[in-house]
This record gives C-alpha cells, sequence and structure tokens, in this order.
C-alpha cells in the first residue's frame, strides 16, 4: 500500500495505484508533521479522492511530540479531523505516534463508540510504545504496525512491549523508504525486505513463519477490507 501523508501526495498515489490495479492501493492522510495544513476544504478534498475504488485508509494521521514543529494542540485538532473523517467515509486510520500515547489514547477512547463488531478501526503504524500502550490499543480494536525497528539488536523494550499482546494483533510494514531491518541498515528500505521483519518477530512470538504470515496476511485483508490475500 502507498501511503500519501499529505495534500501534495494525494494525487500522486491515487495514480500510482491505478497503475497498478489490483496489486497496490493507497491512503492519504495530514501527517502531524503537514497538520498546519489542515482545513475543511483540503478534507473536503480528500473525501472526493476516497471514492477511488483504490483508497483503503485515511492515514498517516495522528501526534508527533518527538521532532515536530508543530504546536501540540494543532496537532490534536487535525487528528480528530482525521478520524471524523474516517468515520464519515467508513475507511479505517492508519495511526502515527510518537511520544504522545498520553494525549492519544483518551482520543482513540472516545472515537471508540464508532467501533463496529467485526470491523477493524485502524492501524498504530510503526508502534514504538510500551507494554500498557500495547495492551490498550489491541483492547481497542486497533492492530499494531510492526517495522524494520524489530530486527534492531538495541529494539529490546520494543520486543518486550509486543509480548503483551498476541500474535494475531499484528500487521507487518516496512516504512519504505525508512526504518531499514537490521540487514540494510544505512540503506534504502524497500517492501521486499518485508519478510526480514516477519522473520524477526514470528520467531520472537515462537510462531513458525508459515502460521504467522497466514495470520498477518489475513489481518492485513481484514484492515483494509481487501478480497482474501
Amino acid at each position: 500500500m502507498e501511503i500519501a501523508d499529505g495534500p501534495s501526495e494525494w494525487e500522486k498515489a491515487r495514480a500510482l495505484a491505478e497503475r497498478h490495479a489490483g496489486f497496490m492501493w493507497w491512503a492519504g492522510g495530514i501527517h502531524p508533521y503537514h497538520a498546519d495544513l489542515s482545513a475543511p476544504a483540503v478534507w473536503a478534498e480528500l473525501e472526493r479522492l476516497s471514492s477511488d475504488p483504490r483508497f483503503v485508509a485515511v492515514g498517516e494521521i495522528g501526534l508527533d511530540y518527538a521532532k515536530c514543529p508543530i504546536p501540540r494542540e494543532r496537532q490534536i485538532q487535525a487528528f480528530e479531523e482525521g478520524l471524523e473523517l474516517a468515520h464519515r467515509i467508513d475507511r479505517p486510520v492508519v495511526i502515527h505516534c510518537r511520544d504522545a500515547y498520553a494525549d492519544l489514547m483518551p482520543i482513540l477512547r472516545a472515537h471508540d463508540v464508532h467501533r463496529r463488531p467485526g470491523v477493524v478501526p485502524g492501524v498504530v503504524h510503526c508502534f514504538t510504545g510500551n507494554a500498557e500502550n500495547a495492551k490498550e490499543v489491541a483492547s481497542l480494536g486497533y492492530f499494531l504496525g510492526v517495522d524494520g525497528p524489530v530486527t534492531y539488536p538495541s529494539a529490546t523494550a520494543l520486543r518486550e512491549a509486543l509480548d503483551a499482546v498476541p500474535f494475531e494483533s499484528f500487521v507487518l510494514e516496512t516504512d519504505s523508504p525508512y526504518l531499514p531491518p537490521q540487514s540494510r541498515r544505512g540503506q534504502r528500505n524497500e517492501p521486499g525486505c518485508l519478510p526480514e521483519i516477519g522473520l524477526r518477530l514470528a520467531a520472537h512470538k515462537r510462531r513458525t513463519p508459515a502460521e504467522a504470515a497466514d495470520a498477518w496476511l489475513a489481518n492485513s485483508a481484514l484492515l483494509y477490507r481487501l478480497p482474501p490475500l
């Protein structure tokens, strides 16, 4: 899936998915780094584009208190507007969260009233929280996105946090071209790196590669409401 995290990227992602119809889908949102662009007319344009049959999610949206220069209040406003759009058009969300779980979780709890049985509300992309965050995210029905950092020798705390939830709570991601797995540190990340991430996580969760792959592939289809992959 191609994620377009700002208005200038939405049409590019749509066109890319159209060129690879049946193989690629796309999501569009306003990343916290672009939260100052959030406005009713901008969200209305994304709502218009969401009629594309290859549009599967609103995102990335969320909060970033690590490096983002946008004021927190503005980030929260944009995040809530993105959640409202996702509810209105009935799409899951792809959530970005860095050092912001104290604000993120109350917002997700407030929006839990919209959850429907059997429908996954979204994924916390590239999960980096602690064990309590992991359990609460999963309890609200969201999947945890697992990326290249799970392969890093130094990521002990991350792997311990992932132990707090069952392996059925995950989807695999790459965040290409960023966050390459350990074997490609310092290089451009690619979708082809996904197996390394999956193998490391499967080993950590004491599952065979086959059963882990089946579960996480099914989760991706369930999350983005795709035909069985």
